[in-house]
């Protein structure tokens, strides 16, 4: 696990689950709710760590339906007071081993429907700090991402030095591409914390992501 700050803002990184999914823990040292982000495995050693910072209001965001993200969201549920959010269009991808590629994996994995429907725009409150979520579809056609003043939550749209997959049913390379030149390159600089592999920053994909770099050079 690593621990980064925003102030009173906590952001946990745990990598879980077989492809090695960023699954973050986001929450606020003065206040009991929490954001439980792409929960990627069964993690008793996550669970006993929410439990011990009293975080009793768990939203747990998917940032897609695919299913090396949301592994764990059955295990979560049942384990503590917890709700989930997805995308309109990635909805349907829970309860479809086919749409969230599980039955591609060997073994089917089937979620119960999501408690709440992110929209774009929609604001997601943890203590003082404010988060605005927004669609970019081409990973996946209901792919969001989560932006903080000072941090983006990417899942498998951007990551560092290249970009999500557009190979799979329902992806869109041309769409994911505009969509992170126009939706998240297009923000002041701010740490990225992606759904596989290190951190990065918005200067840094704009200077070194190949995607972008000729886009960024002028």
């Amino acid at each position: 696990m690593v621990t980064f700050k925003f102030g009173n803002l906590i952001c946990e990184r745990w990598i879980l689950g077989p492809l090695e999914v960023n699954t973050y823990l986001v929450y606020d040292k003065n206040v009991e709710n929490a954001l439980l982000i792409d929960p990627a495995d069964e993690s008793p050693e996550l669970l006993s760590h929410i439990r011990e910072l009293n975080l009793n209001k768990i939203l747990i965001f998917l940032t897609h339906g695919h299913a090396d993200h949301i592994l764990g969201v059955n295990f979560f549920r049942k384990k503590i007071p917890a709700r989930v959010m997805i995308s309109a269009e990635d909805a349907p991808m829970l309860a479809d081993p086919h749409l969230n590629l599980s039955s591609y994996l060997g073994e089917d994995l089937a979620v119960e429907p999501a408690e709440n429907i992110a929209t774009e725009g929609q604001k997601i409150e943890i203590g003082s700090f404010s988060g605005e979520l927004i669609k970019i579809p081409g990973h996946t056609p209901g792919g969001m991402i989560l932006v903080f003043p000072g941090a983006i939550f990417s899942g498998d749209t951007l990551f560092a030095g290249s970009v999500g997959r557009s190979d799979f049913p329902g992806g869109d390379g041309r769409a994911l591409v505009d969509g992170i030149k126009t939706r998240i390159l297009s923000l002041s600089d701010r740490q990225v914390f992606p759904g596989h592999g290190p951190e990065t920053t918005i200067s840094e994909e704009k200077q070194n992501n190949p995607f972008f770099r000729t886009f960024f050079s002028f």
